[in-house]
């Protein structure tokens, strides 16, 4: 909620409202080290907001039709896109919790991170 690293809460995840950074300024934490992986919580997150805006039209009926249809689409989007950030910062905070659980750091290199022969290969190209 604070759209701050979920490591280390101090580098920005947003560029601007909607821009990703690629990684924490402060830790280098890769926000999305497989691109895709927050899709699933994106898609419920926006399937529950479709459900509860056709309760409330099944619980409001208006009586101009068209009225009705202009304010669920107006309210549908309003909810859905300004949500967005925040549902995509929680989507990398979850993943980046349920990787950092299941992973053995004896075993498995952190995918979150970029090694310092990467960054160094960045930069000469």
């Amino acid at each position: 909620m604070r759209r701050r690293c979920p490591r280390c809460g101090v580098g920005p995840l947003f560029q601007s409202v909607y821009t990703l950074h690629e990684q924490c300024d402060a830790c280098k934490l890769v926000y999305e080290p497989r691109s895709g992986d927050t899709w699933a919580f994106m898609y419920l997150t926006t399937g529950f907001f479709t459900g509860l805006i056709v309760v409330a039209m099944l619980i409001f009926r208006p009586d101009n039709q068209m009225a009705g249809r202009i304010a669920v689409g107006v309210a549908a989007t309003i909810l859905i896109v300004c949500t967005l950030p925040a549902r995509k910062g929680v989507a990398i905070a979850l993943e980046y919790l349920i990787q950092r659980q299941h992973a053995d750091p004896y075993t498995v290199p952190d995918p979150y991170t970029v090694s310092e022969t990467e960054t160094h290969r960045e930069l000469d190209e």
